[in-house]
């Protein structure tokens, strides 16, 4: 089932990238790149590099702080290390092994406790999802003049309402107990239970809501790192590009890597397409910007790859497969 889900992610991710690329003409996309000038287009897209780094310094630091408040102390070191593996399964092992799941099993072998391991990145990956759709509707209400419809804003204010719900329930004693009570009757495949322990997990928060506002603005920095380098990338290939728009495109791009692709190829390019549209930038342009927020991740997650074979020896895929089956 696995194997045909993934061949079905290919073929997805596949069939949309090669419709763009040729409604955009491959030769305009490579033009675009001949653009990029020798010595300053080289320093801005090693600040890129600099910025998405800073990014995953951010995101680690974030998962540290959720782990600081269930009593773990885990290096910031360390937990970048991890999330730089988690990237190299993302970007290269396109399996049923994602880079979450590799991460669940890292923390899991760090901590020796399944329920926060799994907790806290899901509550970590939610919080990040509301700060991208924060910068989005704060985006939206400076160039909505730009975009015919308002689908776009109304769907993202929806989306952050409904997560900023989710949580005021979660940490409030009756709602709480009310939702227990309701999952603990789904007994098939023992879905209830799962459910309770991820929910009693975020109820652990009640008294700690400073600490998820801090993940939250992690979360809003890592963000804005991934702006700035798409900055810089927009400063290197020469284009004429409002910041604001970026601020809209990233969050898009990012939401629409959720459908059914591999590592979200296809629908990013889409996403960066059909935004930029609405800043006269083309479609060979808005790609080869969409290529390099695949590209740069993928150089920067080969350290991912070194430290998981140094690590080699202590993990075992079998042992991950299971833990996935399990969650």
């Amino acid at each position: 089932m696995n194997y045909l889900k993934n061949i079905v992610k290919i073929l997805i991710s596949l069939g949309l990238l090669t419709y763009l690329v040729l409604r955009a003409d491959p030769e305009k996309i490579l033009a675009v790149f001949g653009n990029v000038d020798a010595v300053n287009g080289l320093w801005f897209i090693l600040a890129a590099f600099a910025c998405a780094f800073l990014s995953v310094l951010l995101m680690s630091a974030r998962w540290q702080a959720l782990l600081s408040a269930y009593h773990y102390r885990v290096p910031l070191k360390r937990l970048g290390g991890f999330y730089l593996i988690g990237m190299f399964f993302n970007n290269f092992l396109p399996t049923s092994i994602g880079g979450d799941v590799i991460r669940v099993y890292k923390i899991v072998n760090e901590t020796d406790d399944r329920t926060v391991g799994f907790a806290g990145v899901i509550i970590e990956r939610i919080l990040g999802i509301a700060a991208t759709l924060l910068l989005a509707i704060l985006a939206l209400f400076f160039i909505s003049q730009q975009f015919h419809s308002q689908r776009l804003l109304y769907t993202s204010i929806f989306l952050l309402l409904a997560i900023m719900l989710f949580f005021m329930l979660m940490v409030r004693n009756r709602p709480f107990k009310l939702l227990l009570h309701v999952f603990e009757k789904l007994t098939i495949f023992n879905i209830g239970e799962k459910f309770n322990k991820l929910f009693e997990a975020i109820h652990h928060f009640k008294d700690r809501r400073g600490t998820l506002l801090l993940v939250l603005f992690y979360s809003l920095l890592s963000q804005l790192s991934i702006i700035m380098m798409n900055f810089f990338l927009v400063k290197a290939f020469a284009l004429r590009l409002d910041i604001s728009y970026l601020f809209v495109v990233i969050p898009v791009s990012f939401l629409l890597t959720i459908l059914p692709s591999i590592n979200g190829v296809g629908f990013r390019d889409l996403g960066f397409v059909q935004v930029l549209k609405h800043a006269g930038i083309g479609d060979a342009a808005a790609l080869s910007l969409s290529f390099m927020n695949l590209l740069i991740p993928m150089i920067i997650s080969v350290i991912g790859a070194v430290l998981f074979i140094i690590q080699k020896r202590q993990d075992k895929i079998g042992e991950i497969n299971v833990l996935e089956t399990s969650l």
